[in-house]
C-alpha cells in the first residue's frame, strides 16, 4: 500500500512542480467540456456529424502531440487512456451525431506518431543505433513498399494498412527516442489502473447487460461476439468494456494481469488484488487462448527468476507441470460449484475449450491449421498481397482474413521476406531483453518479458489501437535502456583493461 501512495504522490508532483505538465493537464481536464461543446453543434443536423467527428479528431491529436513536446510521460499516457476509452467514446457519440463506420476518432494515434515519424523524418533523427532498430528501419521500408501492392484490392486498402501495421512501429520508434525509466515505470502502474477499470465495466456488462446505446452499436456491427443463448436471459454477448472490439479488451486485460503479475513476485503483494480482479474478469470473458497465455507468461516469468540461464530450464519444466496440474484441479472444481446463468454459460465454454483443445468443442486445431496454411502462402507468394491485408483496412478493397496472429499475417501481407524478418526481429527483442534481465535483474525488464509473452502473436495486431501503441512504447524504451547499459558496460570493461 504504502507503495502506491509513493507512486500516486510522484505523480502529483510532476504536476504541481512542473509548469508546462501543469497546463497539460488543465487542458486534459477541459477537453471532455470542449468536447461536449463540439458534439452539441452535430444536434442541428446530420450533415455536421462527420466534420464534428474530424473536429474532435484533430483536437485531441493536437493536446497529445503538445503534451508530448512537454512531457513524454503525459503525452504516452494521454494516448493510451484515450485509446482505452476510444470504444466509450465513439458509442457516447451516437445518440448526438450517429453510428459512422469509418470513424475519424480512430486516426488520434496515426495522427500523433505519424507527425513524430515525418519530424523525426525531417530532421534525419530517425534512431537506428540498436541492432532491432536497425532491422526495424529495413521492415518499415518493406511496409511502406506493400502500400502500393496491387493484389490487396487498392491503394486505399495499402493506405488503411498504415494504421494497423506502421502506427506500432512509429511508437516503437518514439519510445527509442525519449523513453526511459521514469516513463516505463509509470506506464506499468497505469496500465494495472486501467485493466482494473477494464474488468469492472466488463463485469457490469456481463451481470447487467450493455446500455440501450451499446446494444445500438452492437447492432449496427460493433466489435464484440455473441457467446450464445442463456435461458432465461437470451443473447449473451462478450464484455468489451470501454474499448473497441472483444478482443483488444482481453489483451488489454492481459496486460494489466502481467504486470500485476510482475509486481506480485517482486514482493509488492497490495498488487494480489488487482490482479485477482483482472484474472476473474478474464476468466468470465470466455477466451479460452487468453487463459493458455496467461500460464504461458507465468510458466515464463517463474522460470526466469533463476540466477542463471542452465537453471532456467529446469524451473520452467517444473512451472509447467504446476501449472497444467493446477489447470486441470480447477477445471474439475469449476464444474461442481453452483452458478448464475451467465457464468454457467461462460464456465461452460471455457471448461469445453481448454479440457480438450484439440476436440469438437475446440476451434484450437483450426486456428493451427490456418496459422500454418498463411506462413506457407508467403512463400507460394513472395511479394505479399499488401500491408492492408489481412486488416480491418480490407473492408476498403475486396476483403481480406487474418490469420489469426501478427507471425502469420506478416507472410500473408509482405511475402516470406517480411516475415522472416518480423519474425527475426520479435526473436531478437525477447533474447535482448532476456539477457538484459539475467544480467541486472532489472525490474522494468522482467514487466517487459511478461507483456511480450502475455501478447504473443499479437504484437501488431489489426484493431488493438491501445494494447499495440504501448507494448511497441515499451519495447523502444527498454531498447534505448539496453543499448545505454551495454555501453556502459563496454566503457568500464575498456577502462579496467587499459
Amino acid at each position: 500500500m504504502k507503495n502506491i501512495f509513493i507512486k500516486i504522490n510522484n505523480f502529483i508532483k510532476l504536476f504541481l512542480i512542473d509548469r508546462n505538465s501543469s497546463s497539460i493537464l488543465l487542458l486534459y481536464i477541459l477537453a471532455p467540456i470542449l468536447m461536449g461543446s463540439f458534439t452539441d453543434l452535430a444536434r442541428a443536423g446530420d450533415a455536421f456529424s462527420l466534420p464534428i467527428h474530424y473536429v474532435i479528431t484533430i483536437f485531441v491529436a493536437i493536446i497529445i502531440y503538445i503534451s508530448l513536446q512537454f512531457s513524454i510521460t503525459i503525452g504516452v499516457i494521454g494516448m493510451f487512456i484515450y485509446l482505452i476509452f476510444l470504444g466509450w467514446l465513439r458509442r457516447l457519440l451516437i445518440p448526438t451525431t450517429g453510428f459512422i463506420s469509418n470513424d475519424p476518432i480512430t486516426l488520434v494515434s496515426l495522427i500523433v506518431s505519424g507527425v513524430s515519424f515525418i519530424r523525426m523524418l525531417t530532421q534525419r533523427k530517425i534512431p537506428r543505433f540498436t541492432i532491432v532498430s536497425k532491422y526495424i528501419n529495413i521492415l518499415s521500408m518493406i511496409m511502406f513498399a506493400e502500400v502500393l501492392n496491387p493484389f490487396q484490392g487498392g491503394i486505399a486498402v495499402g493506405f488503411g494498412g498504415i494504421i494497423f501495421r506502421l502506427v506500432p512501429i512509429f511508437w516503437y520508434l518514439i519510445g527509442l527516442s525519449y523513453g526511459n525509466r521514469d516513463v516505463l515505470s509509470k506506464i506499468g502502474v497505469t496500465v494495472v489502473i486501467c485493466g482494473v477499470a477494464q474488468a469492472f465495466f466488463g463485469l457490469n456488462q456481463t451481470y447487467y447487460g450493455f446500455s440501450e446505446v451499446e446494444k445500438f452499436w452492437i447492432a449496427s456491427g460493433g466489435g464484440t461476439q455473441i457467446l450464445g443463448a442463456v435461458k432465461n436471459i437470451g443473447v449473451l454477448y462478450r464484455s468489451v468494456g470501454t474499448l473497441l472490439s472483444f478482443s483488444e479488451y482481453v489483451y488489454v486485460l492481459l496486460l494489466s494481469a502481467a504486470v500485476s503479475w510482475c509486481f506480485v513476485i517482486n514482493k509488492k503483494y497490495i498488487y494480489i488484488l488487482p490482479l485477482t480482479v483482472i484474472v476473474a474478469s478474464l476468466v468470465l470473458s470466455s477466451s479460452r487462448g487468453s487463459i493458455i497465455s496467461l500460464i504461458v507468461m507465468f510458466v515464463t516469468t517463474m522460470a526466469v527468476q533463476g540466477k542463471n540461464y542452465r537453471s532456467w530450464i529446469p524451473r520452467l519444466f517444473l512451472a509447467v507441470i504446476l501449472a497444467f496440474w493446477g489447470l486441470t484441479f480447477s477445471i474439475e472444481k469449476a464444474k461442481n460449484i453452483e452458478k448464475t446463468d451467465q457464468t454457467e454459460a461462460i464456465i461452460g465454454h471455457q471448461i469445453k475449450g481448454l479440457s480438450d483443445p484439440f476436440g469438437k468443442e475446440s476451434t484450437g486445431g483450426g486456428h493451427v491449421t490456418l496459422i500454418v496454411n498463411a506462413m506457407l502462402t508467403g512463400f507460394t507468394n513472395p511479394i505479399g498481397f499488401g500491408l492492408g491485408y489481412g486488416t480491418l483496412a480490407g473492408k476498403l478493397g475486396e476483403g481480406s482474413g487474418g490469420s489469426e496472429t501478427d507471425y502469420s499475417d506478416m507472410f500473408l501481407a509482405l511475402g516470406f521476406p517480411g516475415g522472416i524478418l518480423y519474425i527475426v526481429i520479435c526473436l531478437r527483442i525477447l533474447i535482448n531483453i532476456c539477457k538484459y534481465w539475467h544480467d541486472s535483474r532489472d525490474f522494468l525488464a522482467l514487466m517487459s518479458i511478461a507483456i511480450l509473452i502475455v501478447c504473443q502473436g499479437q504484437w501488431i495486431s489489426g484493431a488493438h489501437y491501445s494494447q499495440s501503441m504501448i507494448l511497441w512504447f515499451i519495447v523502444g524504451g527498454m531498447d534505448r535502456i539496453i543499448w545505454f547499459y551495454r555501453k556502459k558496460e563496454k566503457e568500464i570493461f575498456i577502462h579496467e583493461n587499459k
